[in-house]
């Protein structure tokens, strides 16, 4: 008997048990309708707004995208007016959609159009340029750092230039060591720092073996230590 009222009493406070939770959530509803309703217009508020950022955004990027394609088409024409034409238009894209996509990759086809122009000194500014907005595009990055070395190179400051191309390969995020290496291997010829340009080209055939630059060093050492001349004689020993 005990165990069927103590079943009976568990099912009847249930209902009570019920009713009592819903009016201290109809309660609680009644007294902070203001904030509930403040933070759902709030979430919304914050959806509609990263909405409209994405829209607009795509936006400005297929402006810029076309603006920045104009440009390009100018650019291939691979003629002084066509160069000229080109970094208008480039020009326009940083200018007008700083912030886009497409700007990084058009402050730096600014100075590589300058470079084509043979406008050494405005290309060392656009590179710069890019490096003072856009450098945490690190591909990008490495490339301009390139770029900026073969102006140095033109200006004939070869000290910045070796300078230039060791940072390259002693940055780990960057691309083209394979070419810095090469490219150092010349300039230490060109001063007549042979035993600099030697390391340097063994270092690209040991490192980089995979890489075309790599068949470029080891010609470029063969001649350096002479193995040139000595292979030279085994043939006309032959004939």
């Amino acid at each position: 008997m005990t165990y069927r009222k103590r079943k009976i009493t568990h099912i009847v406070n249930k209902p009570d048990e019920f009713i009592s939770t819903m009016e201290s959530i109809t309660l609680f509803v009644e007294n902070n309708i203001k904030v509930i309703l403040a933070g759902t217009a709030g979430v919304v508020a914050i959806g509609l707004a990263i909405l409209a950022f994405n829209f607009y955004s795509s936006h400005v990027n297929k402006k810029a995208a076309a603006l920045e394609y104009q440009g390009m088409k100018h650019y291939y024409e691979n003629s002084a007016d066509g160069y000229k034409k080109a970094v208008e238009l480039l020009e326009e894209v940083v200018k007008l959609y700083p912030n886009s996509k497409t700007a990084k990759v058009a402050q730096y086809n600014i100075g590589n159009a300058y470079f084509k122009m043979n406008d050494i000194d405005k290309a060392e500014g656009a590179y710069k340029k890019f490096m003072d907005n856009y450098s945490s595009d690190k591909i990008l990055l490495s490339l301009v750092m390139q770029k900026l070395s073969y102006v140095y190179i033109a200006k004939k400051d070869y000290n910045m230039a070796i300078e230039n191309l060791n940072k390259i390969i002693s940055n780990t995020s960057f691309d083209g060591k394979d070419q810095a290496y090469f490219e150092l291997g010349k300039l230490h010829e060109t001063l007549n720092k042979k035993d600099d340009a030697v390391i340097k080209y063994e270092a690209l055939v040991r490192d980089y073996s995979f890489s075309p630059w790599a068949a470029e060093g080891a010609a470029r050492l063969k001649i350096l230590k002479g193995e040139d001349k000595k292979e030279d004689k085994k043939e006309d020993k032959k004939k």
